[in-house]
């Protein structure tokens, strides 16, 4: 059974260039807008638990480019062109079809639209979509990424493209529509309020396209997204709706309705959703550490682990960054003239030690504002974990005991600010002490 940690195995043994023979390079590297040299570009850490594959047989770049593939390739789509395929009653992301491979029962097969997958019942064949084109076109896994590359570039195949652009739009719309609730809105009085307290200016609130989502506009923002064209099936899948639903549950449950959104962008610039931050007196505590709505993960898993909050809205990340607790940090700093603020996920290198490390491998230097009581043994251990690539481009800033980085900064001024950044100690001379 091919499963997508397999195929990073077998790509680490046939190492990434191998996959371009030499007539089709040119073509491979239109669609992946990669050669077979680009294996030279950052690299993965050797024995990454994430990917289970050695560091030297390709680039992250590269990784991620064959990721979006698998995650471009829409299983329906591929086994249909060989396999007349149906929906089942029961679940609106499963078909059946004839097994090719035993011809057994006439929905033997089971394909999997969320994770393109294929079982059969019957002869118990089964993988990822990708493993059913290579067996039925007599394939070897190379030749079958190379072929199924090709399709994906000259438009034979469409895969998820179109859904994934249509999911933009309908993110972009609720962007436009919280934004304008926030500006415009009677709701949004005390969230302006709010705002203007925290010191942050109109300017700034149009920069990074501020917005807000209470359940009160819930209904009107389904209106508008109908209105301009987008069907119940899309907004289903997008996340919409579980996202409204979970809104109307806790307004039911007497939980804060005061919420600002926070959208975030791809490297290609395209809004993928909202970080949450609440606004009040619990405002620190209250904030999203994930992306909604939720459709973005279920269409692209390891596109959701790419996204950075930063000022550039993830189009551009900075060389050197100050990475930060909270999304809402990054608006803060912002507003003290501190544009290099980023968030990646919350500081804790035991739990978000993958995406942590592969974050750092696409910057020079990131520095983490950090308490001297921060300093565990489980830390240090933790530290001393990440590749050599990623340890050589952290360093700390250590801040006063209950002092938040935003309020240093506004203490100390951006000049000494940004001179006590530079000289933050790097991770090899903290593991010196």
């Amino acid at each position: 059974m091919f499963t997508r940690r397999m195929f990073f195995k077998i790509l680490a043994a046939i190492g990434a260039g191998s996959l371009f023979s030499a007539e089709s390079e040119g073509t491979a590297a239109q669609w992946l807008n990669v050669s077979a040299a680009s294996s030279t570009g950052h690299l993965a850490r050797p024995g990454d638990t994430y990917f289970e594959v050695p560091a030297q047989a390709f680039g992250v770049t590269t990784t991620e480019q064959w990721e979006n593939l698998l995650d471009d390739l829409d299983a329906v789509e591929l086994i249909g062109r060989y396999v007349s395929l149906t929906s089942a009653p029961d679940e609106v992301s499963r078909l059946t079809g004839r097994c090719p491979f035993c011809r057994h029962g006439a929905d033997s097969l089971l394909v999997d639209s969320r994770d393109d997958t294929y079982l059969c019942t019957d002869c118990l064949a089964g993988g990822h979509a990708l493993d059913f084109y290579a067996r039925m076109e007599g394939l070897s896994l190379p030749e079958s990424l190379r072929s199924v590359g090709k399709l994906m570039a000259a438009g034979v195949l469409q895969g998820k493209r179109p859904r994934l652009k249509r999911f933009h739009c309908i993110i972009e719309a609720i962007d436009r529509f919280a934004h304008e609730s926030l500006i415009c809105s009677r709701e949004g009085a005390s969230a302006r309020g709010w705002l203007n307290h925290q010191g942050i200016t109109a300017e700034m609130v149009e920069k990074f396209s501020l917005g807000m989502m209470p359940y009160a506009l819930s209904d009107q923002l389904l209106e508008r997204l109908r209105a301009v064209g987008f069907t119940p099936d899309e907004l289903e899948q997008a996340g919409v709706d579980g996202w409204m639903s979970c809104l109307a549950d806790r307004f039911k449950a007497g939980e804060s309705n005061s919420t600002l959104l926070l959208p975030v962008r791809d490297r290609e610039g395209d809004c993928c959703g909202f970080y949450e931050q609440s606004f009040g007196l619990e405002s620190a505590l209250a904030w999203s550490s994930h992306v909604v709505p939720y459709g973005y993960q279920l269409l692209a898993p390891h596109r959701a682990n790419q996204l950075v909050y930063c000022t550039t809205s993830g189009q551009t990340v900075p060389s050197s960054v100050v990475l930060v607790e909270h999304p809402w940090d990054v608006v803060l700093l912002a507003q003290e003239g501190l544009h290099q603020a980023v968030y990646v996920s919350p500081l804790d290198l035991h739990e978000y030690h993958d995406r942590f490390n592969r974050f750092l491998l696409q910057v020079q230097r990131g520095v983490w504002p950090i308490y001297s009581s921060d300093l565990s043994v489980e830390f240090m251990r933790n530290l001393c974990r990440l590749s050599p690539h990623g340890l050589e481009r952290v360093a700390f800033l250590f801040l006063p005991d209950g002092t938040g980085f935003s309020e240093w900064l506004r203490r100390e001024g951006p000049v000494i600010g940004r001179a006590r950044l530079e000289d933050a100690l790097s991770a090899t001379e903290l593991l010196r002490f």
